[in-house]
């Protein structure tokens, strides 16, 4: 099975001038790189049973609500604050993703699960890149 999503686009701290900013940034693709771990732990054994599929969603869920609370507890510089908040939704979105899509695996055939896991997952991914692309431009590091 292919990867169910794709959220790797990472924040860069390549021309952060400030080093509050660069903790931030630093602390943001800490954050993000442990969710697309668990993202991509998803489905990526084509032999996994319906509980091992559940499980790694279910896994998968807490990592993006740790990643919620955590977001919500760095120092966001006062540029980043709309896009931040944005990408905590877009986090808030994947957790409730994992959550209904591990309810219909353990509950049906699986398979409409994880189209739902597909086309929604692609589209909280557009959204986190989103957010992720206005903190660029807001932190001026692009």
């Amino acid at each position: 099975m292919k990867r169910v999503t794709a959220i790797a686009l990472c924040l860069t701290a390549a021309l952060a001038g400030c080093s509050s900013t660069d903790e931030y940034v630093d602390d943001v693709n800490e954050i993000q790189q442990r969710v697309i771990e668990a993202s991509n732990s998803v489905g990526s054994d084509v032999n996994a049973s319906k509980k091992e599929i559940v499980d790694q969603l279910e896994a998968a869920k807490a990592e993006a609500n740790e990643a919620v609370s955590d977001l919500q507890s760095v120092d966001v510089p006062d540029d980043a604050k709309k896009g931040h908040e944005q990408l905590v939704n877009g986090f808030e979105d994947l957790e409730k993703l994992y959550a209904d899509v591990s309810k219909g695996i353990a509950s049906e055939s699986g398979s409409a699960s994880f189209d739902e896991l597909r086309t929604k997952g692609a589209e909280i991914d557009k959204e986190i890149d989103q957010a992720l692309d206005k903190i660029n431009d807001d932190l001026g590091l692009k």
